[in-house]
Formats: structure tokens, C-alpha cells, sequence
């Protein structure tokens, strides 16, 4: 089986020529993201706990069994959050790996939708924060109709998310990036990384991908061409607000 030790490039060029018919047919970006995660941990099933990936949107485009996943989320929480229609939702658009329930983005419980409502709420979620910073991404770029994400971040900009050693990696506040203990230990996930690109209206797509081995920056950065390429073919259905199935 391979793993991540063996990425070079041609191994990531052979694995976006699978993905490119798979991509092409989807017809939203749900399918096209779905497809990615799985196609991920197939080709990685050993190095792989968990593939995800997130796009910002706004309260207002989300389907209703979301929006009722933002509310639970803000009443989950200690911290308040003003909500409102432009608010941007860090929205969980595919899940893959290896639980049952981790193959279903509607069986998510915690995780489904997550107001980026201020920055004292996001910081009480020390990933997603940690996610955020690294990435370079302000609170203050929210989707709106304004594309200055795009325009402050650059078509070219790669969003890079790297927690070299889950099990030890802390923030500033001593607290653990990964805070999930029983979830890191029993599946054995070491590293954790996440890969974001831009789109024009400012939404922004993140995979994130839970590793069982310790994995350079290097060995990140060499699946930029997987997160471009995604962005590439999915541009169309994000024009025609072609995301959810």
C-alpha cells in the first residue's frame, strides 16, 4: 500500500488524472468533494484516519439542516455569537474514514457547521482557530458579494494548515491544537494538515486530512497541485450555486 513517504510527483499527477473524470462528472460540489475525501484515504488506507473538507459560506446560502447546525453550535458554546445572514459558516461539505459515520457529512455532530461569528468564539475552538491563522484567512474576509478575498489573498494563494504532531502540539495558551484526546490516541493520528483555496465571490474550500504518521511541511505542500486542481474543476457548479445534493 502506499504512503505518504512515497508522494513525488508523479505520484500526485497520476492521482488528479483518476480524479479528473470523477471531477467533471460531479454535479455539485458536495459529489465533487465526497469524491475527493474517498479517492484520499482509497489511495492512502493505511496513512489516513480521517479526510475532510470545509467551505466558508454565508448563513444565508446554507440548507436548513445546516443553519439548525449553526444554532446548535452557538448553543453548544460558552462564548455568545451574534448571528446574521452574511455571517460566514465554516460548513463541513464531505466526510471520509475509517468509522461508518464518517463517511456521511449529515451524521457529523460537532462539526457540521461552525460560525466564524468573532474572534472570541472561533479561539474557543483552538483547531479551527490554529486552521485560520496558519492559513492567513481575518474574520474580517467573509463571503459577501465583494470578492476581496480574492483580491487580498490572490488568485494563486494556497491556504496551508499544519500540525506536525498532534499528540504534543499546543498554541500560544498552552492548550492542545488537537483537543480531541480519545480520538488522536485510539486511532493513532499524528500529523493533521489542511489545504485551502479561494474562490471569487470569497467563499474559501479547506481539505483537511488526519495522518497516522509524522509528515514534513514538504510533504504538504506537495499536495497543492490536489487542492488547485479541485478548485479548478468546481468552479463552474460554485457559479451556477450548484453545492449541496
Amino acid at each position: 500500500m502506499p504512503t505518504f513517504a512515497d508522494l513525488d510527483r508523479r505520484s500526485i499527477l497520476d492521482f488528479q488524472d483518476r480524479m479528473r473524470p470523477d471531477l467533471a462528472a460531479a454535479t455539485t460540489v458536495e459529489d465533487a468533494a465526497q469524491g475527493l475525501v474517498a479517492a484520499l484515504c482509497t489511495e492512502f488506507p493505511t496513512g489516513i484516519v480521517l479526510a475532510r473538507t470545509f467551505l466558508t459560506l454565508p448563513l444565508a446560502r446554507l440548507p436548513d439542516d445546516l443553519r439548525r447546525a449553526v444554532w446548535a453550535s452557538v448553543e453548544d458554546h460558552t462564548h455568545p455569537a451574534a448571528l446574521g445572514p452574511t455571517t460566514p459558516v465554516l460548513t463541513l461539505l464531505s466526510t471520509y474514514g475509517r468509522e461508518v459515520d464518517w463517511c456521511d457529512r449529515r451524521r457529523s455532530r460537532s462539526h457540521a457547521a461552525i460560525p466564524l461569528s468573532s474572534r472570541r468564539f472561533v479561539d474557543s475552538i483552538p483547531m479551527v482557530a490554529r486552521m485560520l491563522h496558519e492559513m492567513g484567512i481575518d474574520l474580517g474576509l467573509g463571503p459577501t458579494e465583494d470578492p476581496h478575498v480574492d483580491r487580498l489573498l490572490g488568485a494563486g494563494w494556497v491556504g496551508l494548515f499544519h500540525v506536525e504532531d498532534a499528540r504534543s502540539a499546543r498554541d500560544e495558551r498552552g492548550r492542545r491544537i488537537i483537543p480531541a484526546d480519545d480520538f488522536v490516541e485510539r486511532h493513532g493520528v499524528r500529523s493533521v494538515f489542511g489545504l485551502g483555496k479561494a474562490y471569487g465571490d470569497g467563499s474559501i474550500v479547506s481539505v483537511v486530512v488526519f495522518a497516522t504518521a509524522i509528515l514534513p511541511r514538504a510533504t504538504v505542500e506537495a499536495m497543492v497541485p490536489i487542492v488547485n486542481q479541485f478548485k479548478a474543476q468546481t468552479l463552474e457548479l460554485m457559479h451556477r450555486g450548484a453545492i449541496f445534493r
